[in-house]
């Protein structure tokens, strides 16, 4: 369970509803946003715990102000479409992540990474909270950029244990289109949503010329 936070529905809500009217009509976007809501407070009821104060709580508030939406919908927009009402819902906050350019701080993300896995190391993440994310680092592996891999995502867990894997596809895109509007692209071979053990990132400045 995580506690019910509604400033993120206030948010992003209203984008997502001019997302869901531009493409596919006024009454749908309607419906998904007034029955989006209720489903949004169920799914942090049922949302596996990430522990108070998670600092990457908003990924997981994000992605359910989604899903809620889409449920609210009925599922009538196909979870692939669903991953287009995401892009143009962070197509709106462009100016926010411009603020962060990774081709001059190439190793923000590591570093931001390093701070959470702190947090868990200090709060006992792991025991108490085993299927949150749980970062790990291999600074050898690349010279360039910022690169960790996560070996657990609660997102993934609920999803996938209520029934409603099939938008994962959408959620994981969205990391793409956040790194490509701070100037980074973000090189991936595995994803936890597609069977795999483990969420890669390797994230680069889009000035660098062939990553190393």
């Amino acid at each position: 369970m995580m506690k019910y936070n509604g400033i993120y529905w206030l948010a992003f809500a209203p984008l997502i509803k001019r997302s869901v009217k531009r493409r596919f009509g006024s009454e749908l976007a309607r419906r998904s946003v007034k029955n989006g809501r209720a489903e949004y407070k169920k799914l942090l009821a049922a949302a596996d715990p990430i522990g108070d104060g998670n600092p990457m709580a908003m990924n997981a508030y994000f992605a359910y102000v989604f899903v809620g939406a889409w449920l609210g919908s009925g599922r009538e927009i196909p979870a692939r479409e669903m991953a287009n009402v995401m892009a143009d819902v962070l197509g709106a906050m462009r100016p926010f992540f411009a603020l962060t350019d990774l081709n001059r701080k190439p190793r923000k993300w590591l570093n931001d990474m390093k701070k959470y896995a702190r947090w868990c190391e200090n709060h006992d993440a792991e025991r108490k909270y085993p299927t949150a994310w749980k970062v790990n680092f291999d600074e050898s592996r690349h010279r360039d950029g910022s690169f960790y891999y996560f070996s657990a995502c609660p997102i993934c867990s609920t999803m996938n244990r209520l029934g409603l894997s099939e938008i994962m596809g959408g959620l994981c895109a969205t990391d793409e289109i956040m790194f490509r509007f701070q100037h980074g692209v973000l090189h991936r071979d595995h994803t936890i949503a597609d069977g795999d053990d483990i969420c890669d990132y390797w994230v680069v400045g889009d000035k660098v010329e062939n990553p190393q």
